[in-house]
């Protein structure tokens, strides 16, 4: 019985030692993550990005659509006040009962007295044929209402292509923000990395202090453990990395499945700031979102004088002209018709005035929409403005304590290989220096993503570069 399980371990051993290696190594089994996509590569800069995003992006593409159907919307407005031109033709054959149109003879001259007179007989009903083909004409001469609708309708236009420009903005904004959030995580994968490198390093350090007398089986497995933990470490970040690249391809508009290669770089770039009102006066200028306010007001004050330009008269002619006859070669004339109507509302139970109220309760809504704009762009500008001052603080503490990390572990693994004490301050000092990694990485991110929420706040998202600092 003993020999039999000793025959399954030499075999399991033997199964398992193919794979040993691999995780002693943080090598990938098959159907395991990898670094390398199965899809294609793609070379991608930022702007490279930013333009796939503009030209593919949903957001953009529905901006596109409202923006043609704004046009189409100012078209059939106008269309109030251009000539309207119809054509007509008809035929028919009517059996028409003239008693029932109201004509009476009565017996004096009913066909029976005018038969015994000589004279002539009436029918009761009469059959005949109706041809008529004419053109129509009306135009609308004053419409005060309708030249607002108008008016109206043309500054939809305009905000539907300030609405565009909104979106491309944050199209722009986001399309950034993915591609530093695939930049850093790009980054604490190869952070990853070093610490399983370096895990291992040490690892071979304690085992060899353990093999000379130096180190004990305990160095050996808290060695090991930590080892471990960089290891799952670094399949969570890998993780991260495949979440975030898909995102930036689906933001894209590229393949899902493609393999990116980001070309800028994750860098610190020091963002200088001018004076605040100067910042603040610039974002109000170049925002789309306050153009759309503003646009909004004044589309408002047209639709609330066009409800008041109901209670106005309205003046229009109409005009035709054809042949009516039989059929089109029997008893054909030449026919028309022209005249002129004013019409003028006296009573309509209540309904201009309630458009009245709601289109001035609209008015308001859209005033008070506009300052409340206002005050969120300057909420933006103020808000970014600090968050960049203290991340770069922020970049430049988690730099000195990377460095001051890699000094603590430095000297621990001097002392731990010389024999002074065990390796708990190694450990110790490893998981400083992984955490030291990681906040570097996510101050730089951070600090990254503020600058991009500063370039937005200002209206300049488009024009933001990893390389160049935005002034503004």
């Amino acid at each position: 019985m003993n020999r039999r399980l000793i025959q399954l371990g030499l075999l399991g051993t033997l199964a398992a030692a193919p794979i040993m290696p691999a995780l002693a190594t943080g090598a990938r089994a098959p159907g395991g993550g990898d670094d390398s996509a199965l899809g294609p590569t793609r070379s991608l800069s930022l702007e490279q990005a930013v333009n796939d995003a503009l030209a593919t992006n949903v957001n953009t593409l529905i901006a596109r659509a409202k923006e043609d159907e704004a046009a189409g919307q100012r078209v059939s407005a106008r269309s109030a006040f251009l000539p309207h031109v119809s054509g007509q033709v008809s035929e028919s054959r009517q059996k028409t009962n003239l008693a029932a149109q109201g004509f009476s003879f009565g017996s004096d001259v009913g066909p029976q007295a005018g038969a015994a007179a000589g004279g002539p007989s009436f029918p009761s009903t009469v059959t005949y044929n109706n041809f008529d083909a004419r053109a129509k004409l009306r135009q609308t001469l004053f419409d005060y209402s309708a030249w607002q609708d108008y008016q109206g309708a043309r500054l939809g236009e305009k905000v539907a292509a300030d609405k565009l420009a909104v979106a491309r903005e944050q199209v722009a904004t986001q399309t950034e923000l993915d591609y530093v959030q695939a930049l850093s995580t790009r980054r604490a994968v190869a952070a990853a990395k070093a610490n399983v490198k370096q895990a291992r390093t040490l690892l071979k350090l304690a085992r060899d202090q353990a093999h000379v007398g130096v180190a004990t089986g305990l160095d050996v497995t808290r060695a090991r453990a930590r080892l471990a933990r960089d290891q799952a470490d670094l399949a969570q970040r890998r993780t991260e990395r495949t979440r975030a690249e898909i995102q930036l391809a689906r933001t894209t508009g590229l393949p899902l499945d493609a393999h990116l290669k980001l070309t800028d770089p994750l860098v610190f770039r020091p963002m200088p700031l001018g004076p605040i009102n100067t910042a603040i006066n610039t974002a109000l200028a170049d925002r789309p979102e306050i153009t759309v306010a503003r646009m909004r007001i004044a589309r408002g004050q047209r639709h609330l004088a066009s409800a008041r330009g109901q209670r106005l008269p309205t003046l229009s002619v109409e005009a035709d002209y054809g042949a009516s006859g039989n059929t089109p070669s029997r008893n054909d004339q030449p026919t028309y018709a022209f005249g002129a109507s004013l019409s003028l509302p006296i009573f309509a139970g209540g309904r201009i005035s309630g458009q009245i109220d709601s289109a001035a309760s609209q008015l308001d809504q859209q005033r008070i929409r506009f300052h409340d704009t206002q005050r969120q762009i300057e909420q933006d500008v103020r808000t970014s403005r600090q968050t960049l001052k203290t991340l770069s603080q922020r970049v430049r503490a988690a730099r000195a304590n990377l460095t001051l990390a890699k000094q603590e572990l430095s000297r621990s693994r001097d002392r731990f290989s010389h024999g002074v004490g065990d390796n708990i301050e190694v450990v110790d000092a490893q998981s400083n220096l992984a955490d030291a990694r990681n906040s570097r990485i996510d101050a730089l991110a951070e600090y990254t993503r503020a600058r991009i929420n500063l370039a937005a706040a200002l209206g300049r998202a488009q024009q933001f570069s990893l390389t160049q600092p935005v002034t503004p």
